[in-house]
């Protein structure tokens, strides 16, 4: 899996056709034949769906089978069914198909307008208490994208060197980098490199240290506009070389102690989740008790009708969204007001989404939250703005 990046979020905002088909599915990770059948299922039937919304839009019954033709080829990939994560986001427009599989389980939604549904990806980029891992020995690197519940281990071929061997570019082996106490990297008190080959203490730290510094560039093409924590995974000795080479401002200052090669990756999920949590509990802490100060002074919202075009004006610092509501309506430009619908309908939008889209493109916080953890859990939408009207 790839890490779902914000500047890909950025671009999917920008896509407006006729006809924008957005679809999200539950899917499992384990192809078995059962897994197999229901993910396949659960896609035709969404396809379907979306058929029968541009059919809503007045194509024929051949066209909207025509215009998802990339879609129902998708269904029939073996190749493509056996790389699933949790869930799938699939996009289609202008006679493109893109999709992405994902560590989240997403409610099923098919959603067809001029613009694409992108809320549910909106925990992708803050939200979930998303972090990362990296498990980090000499003779090997796994990195993982987590949240509070899910782990995904991420493809970083042709980015990081998977050993020290591949970066100090020498006949090295493996054995002959030891730890004093005699365990290897199973070593957590301080102590120094020695070896049975050549080359003293200096020379074998310098080689620990090229290949974290292979490791941090790479990292960085990949990180480079990320704000998650990334915690560590390895033994105690290691740690302070490789926070040396480390450029990424989002190192925990903690990090998960010996040796992981063979550690079990959901217990390596609760123990980096045990460092991470009090920062994403105190981030959403400090925004509600923001928006309980500004409520009064007009520089907060709870009213839809005033949170939605605040939001969709570049105005929201902030934007807190119930998780599962759907609002759907208009919106008139001009007068920058917001007509609100009791059902969906054709030529309507769901607000909830434009708001939270245009709160990230103008460089804010978007949370989706249960309603008990709304700072206002009477409306779906509540707001922090930057500026008062």
């Amino acid at each position: 899996m790839n890490i779902f990046k914000r500047s890909q979020f950025l671009e999917l905002a920008d896509v407006h056709a006729v006809h924008c088909v957005s679809i999200y599915i539950t899917t499992h990770r384990v192809s078995t034949p059962d897994n197999l059948y229901k993910d396949k299922m659960s896609l035709k039937n969404r396809i379907k769906e979306a058929e029968a919304q541009l059919r809503g839009y007045g194509l024929s019954e051949q066209e909207s089978h025509d215009y998802l033709a990339k879609a129902y080829e998708l269904v029939e990939d073996e190749v493509f069914w056996s790389h699933c994560s949790d869930g799938l986001a699939l996009f289609l427009y202008n006679g493109d198909i893109q999709y992405h599989t994902l560590p989240s389980a997403f409610d099923e939604f098919t959603y067809v307008s001029t613009h694409l549904y992108l809320k549910p990806l909106v925990e992708f980029l803050h939200g979930e208490g998303r972090h990362f891992i990296m498990a980090l020995s000499l003779g090997n690197v796994h990195f993982y994208e987590a949240t509070r519940h899910t782990i995904t281990e991420v493809n970083t071929e042709g980015l990081i060197p998977e050993a020290l061997e591949e970066a100090v570019g020498t006949d090295y082996e493996q054995k002959t980098l030891q730890y004093r106490s005699g365990q290897g990297e199973r070593g957590n008190s301080a102590g120094i490199f020695h070896g049975h080959g050549s080359g003293n203490d200096s020379e074998r730290k310098m080689e620990a240290q090229k290949y974290f510094r292979a490791i941090n560039d790479g990292l960085m093409q990949m990180l480079h506009d990320e704000k998650a924590p990334l915690v560590i995974a390895c033994v105690d000795y290691l740690y302070p070389i490789y926070k040396e080479t480390n450029h990424y401002k989002y190192l925990s200052e903690k990090h998960i102690s010996g040796n992981h090669d063979k550690l079990d990756i959901m217990e390596l999920k609760e123990r980096a989740w045990e460092i991470v949590k009090d920062g994403f509990e105190q981030e959403r802490a400090t925004a509600k008790d923001k928006y309980e100060l500004l409520l009064s002074g007009g520089k907060a919202a709870f009213n839809p009708e005033e949170v939605i075009p605040g939001a969709i004006i570049g105005r929201a610092e902030t934007l807190f969204l119930k998780r599962g509501a759907l609002l759907w309506g208009t919106y008139d430009k001009n007068e920058n007001k917001v007509h609100i619908d009791q059902i969906q309908k054709t030529n309507n939008a769901e607000l909830l989404n434009k708001a939270a889209v245009e709160t990230i493109k103008n460089a804010g916080e978007v949370y989706i939250l249960e309603e008990a953890d709304m700072p206002d859990s009477t409306t779906p939408a509540n707001a922090v703005f930057r500026y008062q009207m």
